[in-house]
């Protein structure tokens, strides 16, 4: 990947993000597994980071292999305070089913490797849910189980009438695991995602949209370019002033005075104050 062009991490908003510390010791155990098949790769655009899940052999399934690939995607956000992130698929039809099944069934079932999965994941998701910058998802197709937790790490969703979304894990004997439950309820309030966890029937883009969960739908096909052109536009405004919208968003109100106070006066607002002045 491309080095970014420099970008200071603003320590009081990254303090303010930083969920829970990193899993040292389940990201090395996840190490230890076979690699299995698929990646994780970051991409600069411009000034918009995007992220693919690029398994197309498994519909985007995630392999140990990609667990540590989003560790090492995620342990580089704080280069990249203020941009947009783009997460999409190379799967020509779906998003992401989850976890790799041949991989699962061969090295995940025992306990130790589970709990290492579980922490590794929840913490990444997390991680990615709280940068400093509007995280957005293009999904065509099915996001299943895992990848329907995936969309939950997101602040806005375009979903393409093809795509399907589906909380699973009950049909599968088992519950969600990244993370996804919690950023669920917060996402499309208790009573939505109690019914979505008890019934795994996929949801439709349309149904999502209802629901809370789709900010925009889009035509099959034209998921990635509607995700890539809005956050284009929010990768024009400036950077510090963006960091400082998503501390408030996403690092609770007690933010918000502390924030306003570190931007008044500031480079950004002075160069805006300016411009209106010559426009008069």
């Amino acid at each position: 990947m491309a080095s970014p062009v420099p970008c200071r991490p603003n320590p009081f908003i990254e303090s303010r993000l930083m969920p829970l510390l990193r899993p040292d010791a389940a990201v090395d155990r996840i190490v230890g597994l076979p690699r299995g098949g698929g990646a994780i790769r970051p991409h600069i655009r411009g000034r918009v980071l995007e992220i693919l899940i690029d398994h197309p052999q498994a519909a985007g399934a995630v392999s140990p292999g990609m667990m540590v690939d989003l560790v090492s995607v995620v342990d580089t956000l704080p280069q990249y305070a203020g941009w947009p992130v783009v997460v999409h698929s190379s799967a020509p039809r779906a998003f992401c089913a989850g976890g790799d099944l041949r991989s699962v069934r061969a090295h995940l079932m025992e306990n130790e490797a589970a709990s290492a999965m579980v922490d590794v994941l929840t913490w990444a998701l997390d991680r990615l849910s709280a940068h400093s910058g509007v995280v957005l998802a293009a999904v065509e197709g099915p996001a299943l189980g895992g990848g329907a937790e995936f969309l939950t790490a997101c602040d806005h969703l375009v979903l393409s009438t093809s795509a399907r979304v589906g909380f699973v894990h009950a049909s599968l004997g088992v519950s969600p695991g990244w993370g996804g439950a919690g950023r669920l309820v917060r996402r499309v309030g208790r009573r939505h995602a109690l019914m979505w966890l008890a019934d795994p029937r996929p949801r439709s883009a349309e149904a999502c949209a209802r629901m809370g969960m789709a900010d925009q739908v889009v035509p099959a096909g034209a998921a990635l370019e509607s995700a890539q052109g809005l956050a284009a536009d929010l990768a024009r405004s400036p950077e510090g002033a963006r960091a400082a919208v998503a501390a408030l968003v996403k690092g609770g109100a007690e933010t918000e005075r502390a924030t306003f106070l570190r931007l008044w006066g500031g480079a950004d607002h002075l160069a805006a104050l300016a411009a209106v002045r010559a426009g008069r």
